[in-house]
């Protein structure tokens, strides 16, 4: 509005201002959506825009499809995860996996990733940190080996979970499925999760004793009933939105309704579902879900910062590799954010508009995600890796520097698997 000429250089530094503003204030823990506000306003005052044109670009966005998919499944999936940890059925689930699994080399590595399967709360390494301490212990592990594996596992699966409200923007921003996005990281996070429990397997000798469990039949169909029935509200998700095809939030919404009825005692129902209900909406996360919109809403402000596109064009023009802006930037984002949804936000935009037609495939978009969940995961400002080092009182640098070490694994598997797309 201010840029009534609309030059280039005015245009590009609003946008480069935008960005490091969002990193600096974010690093600061800032609010995302208080972040992303102050930048969309930077990107609507060095526009070449005036009033009313910023006004309706505004509009469109908020009213968009992506504002409205990302929103919707990011409010769904949300009170799905809190009503589910809420009534026990997540600490039930994993008791009875605990139960299940005897070996404790295969619960340090299944617990953490079981929880981060069925629940993507904001820290949430410190969730499952006492159950890998508790069987880390058993197998005489160091503090440190028992962090990177609570923060290792916990993060593999994430990628694969199509719950994972970062993987839901990739798609939406990207206009690329999430079973496209769940083809390509499926592959990559197998081979990473074979090599690492492996490791796992290799380097510590199971210390329990074998226990007799033929006289336990009705106890392990008791347990796996039960891991059914608590899992059951994600699994009908995940049916209905992608191999029924049906609008995902709708799928979720269907599975928040199957959680209502998990464990319900015969007497009193109706009073315990009504008090479900109060739990439900007491798990709404407006903060999330408004940080979630003003990412669309800057991406749509990016997407018109024609001047900064120009700028990068010159940079490739002088020679800079197209793979060295898909593959650095989201990494870099990441890293520096600690926060996927804030990189991709930020990335995405950037890189969509220098990808030509035959570009626009998972192939391209596959590795940008994966880059910046990468960056995201070592980054030292990632809440899980301050949480578990709090918990294990281990030393942040070296817990920083074998955590990126994974990451860079997946990373590398991730580009190799790309060759084949």
């Amino acid at each position: 509005m201010l840029n009534n000429s609309g030059t280039v250089v005015f245009e590009a530094a609003g946008v480069l201002v935008s960005i490091f503003l969002i990193i600096y204030l974010i690093r600061r823990s800032w609010k995302m959506y208080s972040v992303l506000l102050l930048a969309i306003l930077i990107l609507a005052l060095t526009n070449s825009f005036n009033l009313s044109e910023n006004l309706l670009l505004l509009f469109n966005s908020i009213t968009s499809y992506t504002a409205f998919y990302l929103v919707s499944m990011v409010i769904s999936i949300t009170l799905l995860g809190h009503l589910h940890r809420e009534i026990g059925a997540m600490e039930q689930m994993v008791e009875n996996l605990r139960f299940l699994i005897r070996d404790p080399r295969a619960l340090v590595i299944f617990l953490p990733a079981t929880i981060s399967l069925f629940s993507s709360v904001p820290g949430g390494a410190i969730i499952s940190a006492p159950m890998v301490e508790k069987t880390g212990t058993a197998l005489k592990m160091p503090a440190i080996e028992q962090a990177v594996s609570n923060m290792v596992y916990r993060h593999l699966v994430v990628l694969v979970t199509p719950f994972n409200t970062s993987l839901i923007m990739a798609s939406a921003l990207s206009g690329i499925s999430i079973i496209s996005y769940l083809s390509y990281t499926i592959p990559v996070i197998v081979i990473v999760f074979a090599i690492t429990t492996l490791l796992v397997f290799l380097r510590y000798q199971k210390q329990e004793e074998e226990k007799d469990i033929t006289s336990e039949d009705k106890s392990i169909k008791y347990a796996i009933k039960m891991i059914l029935i608590t899992a059951s509200p994600y699994v009908l998700a995940i049916t209905l939105g992608l191999a029924v095809g049906i609008f995902f939030p709708l799928a979720v919404i269907a599975g928040i309704i199957t959680c209502f009825f998990i464990n319900l005692p015969g007497e009193k129902a109706s009073r315990i579902l009504y008090e479900r209900l109060f739990i439900l909406f007491k798990g709404f996360n407006w903060a999330l879900a408004l940080s979630t919109l003003t990412i669309v809403i800057y991406k749509d402000f990016m997407l018109e910062a024609d001047s900064f596109q120009q700028s990068v064009h010159y940079l490739f023009d002088l020679g800079l590799p197209l793979t060295v802006l898909r593959i650095g930037l989201p990494f870099i984002t990441g890293f520096i954010t600690g926060n996927n949804a804030a990189s991709l936000g930020i990335a995405l935009p950037i890189l969509i508009p220098f990808l030509g037609p035959d570009m626009l495939s998972i192939r391209y978009f596959g590795i940008a995600y994966l880059s910046s969940y990468a960056g995201y995961f070592g980054s030292p400002v990632h809440l899980c890796t301050y949480v578990t080092n709090e918990y294990f009182k281990t030393p942040l640098y070296t817990l920083i520097k074998r955590v990126n070490i994974y990451g860079a694994l997946l990373l590398f598997v991730g580009l190799i698997t790309a060759v084949f797309y």
